[in-house]
C-alpha cells in the first residue's frame, strides 16, 4: 500500500479526479449540473473616451503624404490617439493598436482588427453567430501621381498574424482582405489585390509583399486598406498587421530591414509573482524584492546577424514634482549579445534601482517609476543611418508602487468566469509584512451583456492550518450584496469594493467572491503573467477546492493600508505586532528570509516534524535560509524564556 505523506500532494492527486467527475455528471442528466471554470474572449472593451474613431478629423491629418510610408505601430499612428499630427498614417477607424494581443510581432505594436465597433461594443449580436466585414484600416492619401511607375517597383509590405493570443480568424472561414484605390472618378473606387483564410491557432507571423503596378494605381489620392471578414461578436477572429510599409524598389519577399527591435514589454521590475506591491512592504527587504534577471524579447532583422553592445537602462521617480533623481547603471552593465532572430536580455546586478530613488520625504507609502530601455546600438547617435523605424528600439515600462498587491500587467486579453450556481473563486495573497486589508480592487469584463442585476459577496479567507497552501476558514463575514461594474469609463479599468471593517493580515490571505446567481460573472484575465496556477482556487457549494487549470492572472487586487492610515487599536483587530518570526518571501524560491523581533534558537522541521537544520541561537534581527528542496517547511523558535513560536514556509520549484 502507497501512502502520500505531504498533505498537498495527497490534496491534489484527489482532485486530479474530481474534473472528470464533474464532466460525468453533466452527461448524465439535467439533474446534476455542470460546474467549472471557464475561459472566454472578449465580448466588449470599455474603450473609455474618447471612443476609438469617434475624434474629430483636422483638415492637415488628411494631406496626401509622399513615401515611404512606415508604420510598425510603435507609437501612436492611429487618428484618436493623442499625438503629433506628422505621426498618423490612418484614417479614423475602430482598429485598435495593442502590445499584448500578438504573440511574438515582428516589432513592439500592432494594429489589431476584430468584431467590436468604436464604442467597443460587438458589431452585431443577432442573428446566431452574426457573420460579416468587420474591421476597416484605411491608410492616409499617398502622392503616387507625380514620378513614380509601374516600373519603379513601389510595393505593400506588411506582416500578419491570425490571432496569437487572442482568438483567430476560423480557417475556411475567416479572411483578412487588403483593397488599393483606384483613380476612377464614378462608382466603387476600390478593388481586391489580396486576401488570405484564417489560420486556426496562429503562432506564426506571415510576411507579404503586394506590387503596385497597376496604371490606374500611381495617383495622388492613392490609399490602401485592410478589412477583416469574420465574426461581428466582439474581440474575435483577430488579425494582427506589423510593420506596414509602401516604398519603391521593393522585395520579392520577405519585408527585412537591418535593424534591431523590441518584440514584447516587459511585465514587471519585481521577483515572481508580483507586479505591484506596497512601497512599506517593498522597501523592508528591496533586494529580495527587485528581479535579478528581467528577460525582454528582441528581434533582428536583415538577413545577416547583428550583435549588440549593450542595452541601455534608465530609471526615473515620476510621481513627485521637483528635483527627483534618476538611476543609470555603469556602461556597458548590461550586456547584450544578439544574433539573427530572436534573443533576450538580462539586467543583473541592479537591486538598488528603485530604492537608490526614493526619497521618504517626498511620499511614505506611494511611488511611480519609469524604467526606460534602449537598444544603444540603433540609439539617437545611429538614426541617420537607420533604415526602418527608431521607435521600436525603446520602451517604457512603469513600475508602480501602491497601496496593493497585484499579479496582472493591467491588460485583459481574455475574461475568467465560474460555471454554476454558488460558485466561489479566491486568490491568494502572501502579505509580506503584517497590515490591515480594507478592500480589493477588481476588473471585471462585460460579456454579450452586462448582467445587470447578477450580484456576489466578497469572500476573504485565511490559510487552512492543517493543509498550508489551501484556504480555510473565512477571516469576516461580508454581509453586502454587489454588483459587478462593467463599465468604468476606462480601457481595462478597476472597480474598488471595501470590505464590511478593516481585516488584520499577516500572511497568506485568500481574497475573491461567490457569485449568487447561475450566470456567469467574468473577470478580466491576463494571458501575459502565468500565476493562476499557484494562486487561484474555485470550489461550489458541493465540491471541494480546486487549483486552476487556466493559464494567465486573474485580475484582482487586495488593497491595505500600507502607511496611509494606522489602525488606532491593533488588538482590536486580533494581531499581535510584530511577531516573534516573520517569514519571506512567503512563498519563495530557494532562500528564506526571517526576521526575529528577540534572539532564539531557531531550527527548521519538514511537515512530518522531521528536523532538517538546527540554525543555532540566532540574535534578534535579520538572518538567511537556504532550502535544500522545494516543500513546506515549519521554522521554530525557542525564546530565553521557553516561548516557542513557529511560521510556516513554502519554497517553490
Amino acid at each position: 500500500m502507497h501512502t502520500i505523506s505531504n498533505p498537498i500532494a495527497l490534496f491534489k492527486a484527489m482532485n486530479r479526479l474530481f474534473p472528470c467527475l464533474v464532466l460525468l455528471c453533466g452527461c448524465i442528466g439535467t439533474a446534476c449540473a455542470q460546474h467549472g471554470e471557464v475561459e472566454v474572449d472578449l465580448r466588449h472593451i470599455d474603450v473609455g473616451s474618447p471612443a476609438r474613431g469617434a475624434l474629430q478629423t483636422r483638415g492637415d491629418m488628411f494631406f496626401p503624404i509622399a513615401l515611404p510610408f512606415v508604420d510598425d505601430f510603435a507609437w501612436p499612428s492611429m487618428a484618436h490617439e493623442e499625438g503629433p499630427v506628422n505621426l498618423k498614417r490612418w484614417e479614423p477607424s475602430p482598429v485598435r493598436r495593442t502590445m499584448t494581443l500578438a504573440y511574438q510581432p515582428p516589432t513592439v505594436g500592432c494594429a489589431t482588427l476584430d468584431g467590436l465597433n468604436a464604442s467597443g461594443d460587438p458589431y452585431a449580436l443577432t442573428p446566431v453567430n452574426p457573420a460579416g466585414y468587420a474591421d476597416t484600416l484605411t491608410s492616409r492619401r499617398l502622392l503616387l501621381g507625380e514620378g513614380y511607375t509601374s516600373g519603379d517597383s513601389v510595393a505593400l509590405s506588411f506582416w500578419y498574424q491570425s490571432g496569437g493570443i487572442a482568438n483567430g480568424a476560423d480557417a475556411g472561414e475567416d479572411s483578412l482582405v487588403v483593397e488599393f484605390r483606384t483613380s476612377v472618378a464614378e462608382g466603387d473606387p476600390w478593388r481586391w489585390v489580396w486576401s488570405t483564410e484564417g489560420i486556426d491557432d496562429d503562432t506564426l507571423f506571415h510576411p507579404e509583399v503586394i506590387h503596385i503596378d497597376a496604371p490606374e494605381f500611381f495617383h495622388n489620392d492613392f490609399q490602401f486598406r485592410f478589412r477583416s471578414y469574420g465574426s461581428l461578436e466582439g474581440n474575435v477572429d483577430t488579425w494582427h498587421l506589423d510593420y506596414v510599409r509602401v516604398d519603391e524598389d521593393a522585395m520579392t519577399t520577405a519585408p527585412e530591414f537591418e535593424e534591431v527591435a523590441f518584440v514584447t514589454p516587459p511585465t514587471s521590475f519585481l521577483t515572481y509573482p508580483w507586479t505591484a506591491m506596497p512601497w512599506p512592504h517593498f522597501e523592508v527587504a528591496p533586494s529580495v524584492y527587485t528581479a535579478t534577471s528581467v528577460p525582454t524579447l528582441h528581434r533582428s532583422f536583415g538577413s545577416t546577424s547583428n550583435s549588440q553592445e549593450d542595452i541601455g537602462l534608465k530609471v526615473q521617480r515620476v510621481d513627485v514634482l521637483g528635483n527627483v533623481n534618476s538611476y543609470a547603471p555603469a556602461a556597458g552593465a548590461v550586456v547584450n549579445n544578439s544574433v539573427q532572430g530572436l534573443f533576450g536580455t538580462d539586467y543583473v546586478d541592479d537591486l538598488q534601482i528603485f530604492t537608490d530613488l526614493f526619497n521618504p520625504a517626498l511620499s511614505d507609502s506611494f511611488a511611480v517609476f519609469h524604467v526606460s530601455l534602449w537598444e544603444d546600438e540603433v540609439g539617437a547617435a545611429n538614426l541617420t543611418t537607420q533604415i526602418g523605424v527608431p521607435d521600436n528600439d525603446s520602451l517604457v515600462h512603469v513600475q508602480t508602487f501602491r497601496d496593493y498587491y497585484a499579479y496582472d500587467d493591467g491588460t485583459a486579453e481574455k475574461a475568467y468566469a465560474l460555471e454554476g450556481q454558488g460558485g466561489e473563486l479566491v486568490v491568494r495573497f502572501d502579505i509580506q509584512q503584517p497590515d490591515t486589508l480594507d478592500g480589493v480592487w477588481m476588473h471585471f469584463t462585460p460579456f454579450f451583456d452586462d448582467a445587470v442585476g447578477e450580484t456576489f459577496t466578497l469572500k476573504i479567507r485565511g490559510e487552512d492550518p492543517d493543509f498550508p497552501g489551501l484556504p480555510g476558514e473565512a477571516l469576516q463575514a461580508q454581509f453586502e450584496v454587489q454588483e459587478p461594474d462593467y463599465f468604468t469609463g476606462e480601457h481595462d479599468g478597476f472597480v474598488y469594493y471595501a470590505f464590511n471593517a478593516p481585516i488584520a493580515v499577516d500572511g497568506p490571505v485568500f481574497v475573491g467572491f461567490v457569485q449568487q446567481g447561475e450566470e456567469r460573472i467574468h473577470v478580466g484575465l491576463d494571458k501575459n503573467t502565468d500565476t493562476n496556477a499557484d494562486h487561484l482556487w474555485y470550489k461550489f457549494p458541493t465540491s471541494p477546492w480546486q487549483q486552476s487549470a487556466i493559464q494567465g492572472s486573474l485580475m484582482i487586487r487586495p488593497v491595505l493600508r500600507a502607511g496611509k492610515e494606522l489602525v488606532t487599536d491593533v488588538s482590536e483587530l486580533g494581531l499581535e505586532r510584530p511577531r516573534a518570526i516573520h517569514v519571506y518571501p512567503n512563498p519563495g524560491r530557494h532562500e528564506m528570509t526571517l526576521d526575529l523581533a528577540k534572539a532564539m534558537s531557531v531550527s527548521v522541521l519538514d511537515m512530518s516534524g522531521r528536523l532538517l537544520d538546527v540554525m543555532g541561537l540566532l540574535a534578534e534581527g535579520r538572518h538567511v535560509w537556504q532550502a535544500p528542496y522545494a516543500g513546506v517547511f515549519v521554522v521554530r523558535g525557542v525564546d530565553e524564556n521557553g516561548g516557542v513560536h513557529t511560521q510556516r514556509w513554502i519554497a517553490k520549484p
